[in-house]
Formats: structure tokens, C-alpha cells, sequence
């Protein structure tokens, strides 16, 4: 018959084993959800100004997805509301021509404020309009 001083020393690390195995699994798989996820901005040709997306608001529709590209189609406001929620990603800037063709935006473009979040919400960017003066995207 086995003590239970030594089957406590069998079990513990046993279990410690399992936790921390799991704790090393949920993370590998929580970190390939998000990775490689794109957030695809198109915005009105010529648009420049702050683009903010509201999230996890109810009554509003979810964004569009393609593949792992999350799709905003940004209105002339330049306000969005969704039920989608904020996970974190890759943004790309892409304006839409009057025919519908998309023209991708360098990821070099100068602005003012660049992005971030803050309650739920992501302010993308306030362009530099001297900047885009004689760009080819507007």
C-alpha cells in the first residue's frame, strides 16, 4: 500500500504538470486567434480626418469579415458603430475610387495623431492635409 506522504508527492507535481501544460496550450492557441488578423479601413476617396469605430454597441451590424481581414466601410463622418468586438491587428488604409476600385495607402503616410483605442473605441488618424497636396490618392 502506497502513504499518503508519497502519493501526495506523486499527485502534486502531477497536477502542477497538467495546469501548467494548459496555462502553455491556451496561450499558443489564444495568440493564433488574434495573430494575423487585418483590419482593412476603406475609406471615401479623399477622405482625410478621424476615423472613429465605436464597438460592442448593440443594434448595430457586425463588421464584415474576409478570411482574417475585418472590413470597415467607413461613411463620409467618419463614425462607425458595430457589435463586432476590438481585437487587436494589422490596420491598412485603402480608399475607394467612384468606380469602386480600391487603392491601397502607403504605410508610410504622415499623421498627425496616428491611432489608438480608448473605451472601446479606435481613433485611426487625422491626416496631414499638406501632405497629401499633390498625392496621387486624393
Amino acid at each position: 500500500m502506497i502513504n499518503k506522504a508519497r502519493l501526495s508527492n506523486i499527485i502534486i507535481p502531477f497536477f502542477l504538470a497538467i495546469v501548467t501544460i494548459s496555462i502553455v496550450v491556451g496561450g499558443i492557441i489564444l495568440l493564433n486567434i488574434t495573430e494575423g488578423t487585418t483590419h482593412k479601413f476603406l475609406l471615401p476617396k479623399g477622405f482625410t480626418g478621424w476615423v472613429e469605430v465605436t464597438y460592442e454597441q448593440p443594434g448595430f451590424p457586425a463588421l464584415k469579415k474576409e478570411d482574417r481581414a475585418f472590413i470597415y466601410e467607413v461613411p463620409p463622418s467618419g463614425k462607425l458603430m458595430t457589435t463586432s468586438k476590438n481585437v487587436s491587428g494589422t490596420m491598412v488604409l485603402i480608399y475607394v475610387e467612384q468606380d469602386g476600385r480600391l487603392i491601397e495607402l502607403p504605410n508610410d503616410m504622415p499623421m498627425i495623431h496616428g491611432q489608438g483605442t480608448s473605451a472601446g473605441r479606435v481613433y485611426l488618424m487625422d491626416k496631414l492635409k499638406s501632405s497629401l497636396k499633390n498625392s496621387p490618392f486624393l
